[in-house]
């Protein structure tokens, strides 16, 4: 599982800088946009319809770098007045009410998406299909579900076997790999 955990941590990175690339270079196009307008009165056409779109894959990407790394949102109040089992048993059930949840919103998300296909929904200016770039953000979804999955088995792991969670920052991408 290690060796997993490791592999997940640089591919779900490499997976959010893609989404963050998209969101620069749609703040480039936002900026240009401005200065078009301001400049010429000639916006670029469609500006709105793109970000609708890539804002949401933008954000859908960063999620399986969140999970992996275990960078979400928790309250451990309660974990610290009790044993450090009952920390990693609180954990778990974090864990997995997580997983059930994103697991919940994969399903409605790739359900609206069947939506989108059958009405054939367009963006207002530029016409494009809506479906396709909303199948991405269901995708990154499932990664996140799969993510989110395998912190659940890290979790039970660390309950049977009473070994400590992992704790990876931002700025630590986990354990050093055997192989330096």
């Amino acid at each position: 599982m290690d060796r997993l955990e490791r592999w997940t941590i640089p591919f779900t990175r490499m997976v959010a800088f893609l989404g963050l690339v998209a969101l620069l270079a749609l703040a480039a196009v936002i900026l240009a946009n401005a200065a078009l307008s301001w400049l010429f009165t000639a916006p670029i056409d469609g500006v709105r319809d793109w970000v609708k779109l890539i804002v949401a894959i933008a954000i859908a990407a960063c999620l399986p770098s969140v999970l992996a790394t275990r960078a979400n949102i928790t309250i451990r109040f309660l974990g610290r007045v009790t044993s450090p089992r009952s920390q990693r048993v609180l954990e778990l059930f974090g864990a997995i009410v997580t997983l059930a949840a994103l697991a919940l919103l994969a399903w409605q998300l790739q359900d609206y998406v069947f939506e989108l296909r059958s009405t054939g929904e367009t963006t207002e200016n530029l016409g494009m299909p809506v479906a396709p770039w909303w199948q991405v953000v269901t995708v990154l979804f499932y990664l996140g579900v799969a993510i989110q999955a395998l912190v659940v088995v890290s979790n039970i792991r660390s309950v049977v076997h009473g070994i400590p969670l992992p704790t990876h920052t931002p700025a630590d991408p986990g354990p050093p790999s055997s192989n330096t």
